[in-house]
């Protein structure tokens, strides 16, 4: 049937008028380059480019002044099939550009389509992902005694919210699971640090170094291109004394970034940005109206970096000219040696929750106002 779909869409292209359209992201300040959220966003544009036969452009906004004024003025070139608009920062212009071009079509990452007919949101469910990575982390502190699991974070929003909620829900989690399969006691604090951006590696280097100074070596990188930092402060930790795997151990978000460290990133939290904006561009070309497609561990639009995440996301490294350690086979290896070294226990829980999960018998705290973050912080310290 997707076959079927692609031929029928490829046919629409070709005699439907659509052959000089364009797709457009547009991202906030951070843009491209992350190897994270927004580098994913590029990834599912350009594969949509090349199924559907569409040309990609891609711009970076200035400034949070000019978010109206350059989605108004994309929209009035009639250029463009579908301008996509990359970010949670861009709630207010996006809907706004929205109601001015009601003959334009938009997406919106990380953001709902306000019930507007020429919209398509793209929302995820990213407590999923958090939690899974805050289940492998607490089981990985405990392993080698710490006394507590850390996050960075971007900015104070509900995306990133709900990575949080999920990782403190998880790593409690896991704490009980291993007092139950062991008999042993264990507590696991969880602190995380807001930084306030998601372009800056060297506040996320600073954040990670003090959460490893207080007794947080097991890390998730919720914050863009800013916790990028959290890898180079594993590594440098984990390098001063001696180790060839971590901990520390850094954790990705998004994208399975373990190839940027390996042997100091464990795992990534999945967050497949890259299939909803495939099927933003999709729905661009169906002529349905517009609505909100939520990505969640269902939908494999969510999850914990699996070995064919790797392989993937190491050979679109390799592609993009990213200076890997080693071949991609060599760098495939570490990360794998990694997880081997890590008790087995850690990955027993991991999939026990997994699966609780995947059936509905776990319920995550919901995370999408001030309110509700900090009632999960209280619940979940």
């Amino acid at each position: 049937m997707r076959k079927l779909l692609l031929a029928v869409l490829v046919v629409l292209l070709a005699f439907g008028g659509f052959a000089q359209k364009k797709i457009c992201l547009y991202f906030d300040q951070t843009g491209p380059g992350d190897l994270s959220f927004n580098d994913m966003a590029l990834i599912g544009a350009q594969r949509a480019a090349q199924e559907f036969g569409l040309e990609l452009v891609y711009t970076t906004a200035s400034s949070p002044m000019e978010f109206l004024s350059d989605l108004s003025m994309l929209a009035e070139s009639g250029e463009y099939l579908i301008i996509i608009g990359v970010g949670f920062l861009l709630s207010d212009a996006l809907p706004e550009a929205a109601r001015l071009h009601p003959e334009q079509k938009f997406g919106f990452v990380d953001g709902p389509n306000f019930g507007l007919p020429n919209m398509i949101g793209l929302l995820f469910r990213e407590q999923e992902g958090g939690a899974l990575a805050g289940v492998v982390a607490a089981l990985t502190a405990i392993a080698y005694g710490d006394p507590a699991v850390g996050a960075v974070a971007g900015m104070e929003i509900p995306p990133v919210w709900r990575y949080e909620a999920g990782y403190r829900f998880g790593a409690h989690w896991a704490v009980d699971w291993y007092k139950k399969h062991t008999g042993k006691d264990a507590d696991i604090k969880v602190l995380v640090t807001y930084v306030g951006r998601f372009d800056d590696p060297a506040g996320g280097k600073v954040a990670a170094e003090a959460l490893i100074r207080a007794g947080a070596r097991n890390i998730l990188g919720i914050a863009g291109a800013t916790h990028l930092g959290v890898f180079d402060a594993a590594e440098e930790a984990g390098r001063a004394a001696g180790l060839t795997y971590g901990p520390p151990f850094g954790y990705g978000a998004d994208a399975a970034q373990e190839y940027i460290k390996p042997g100091f990133i464990l795992g990534s939290a999945r967050k497949r940005v890259d299939v909803a904006v495939y099927e933003a561009v999709k729905w661009a070309l169906s002529g349905e109206p517009g609505f909100n497609l939520v990505l969640g561990l269902a939908q494999e639009g969510t999850g914990f970096s699996t070995y064919e995440d790797l392989v993937t996301f190491v050979d679109l490294a390799v592609k993009a000219g990213y200076p890997l350690a080693g071949t991609p086979e060599e760098v495939i290896s570490k990360i794998m040696a990694a997880r081997q070294n890590v008790p087995y226990f850690v990955w027993q829980g991991l999939g026990e929750f997994m699966g609780l999960l995947r059936a509905g018998a776990i319920t995550l705290p919901e995370a999408d106002t001030a309110e509700q973050i900090a009632k999960v912080r209280e619940m979940y310290p």
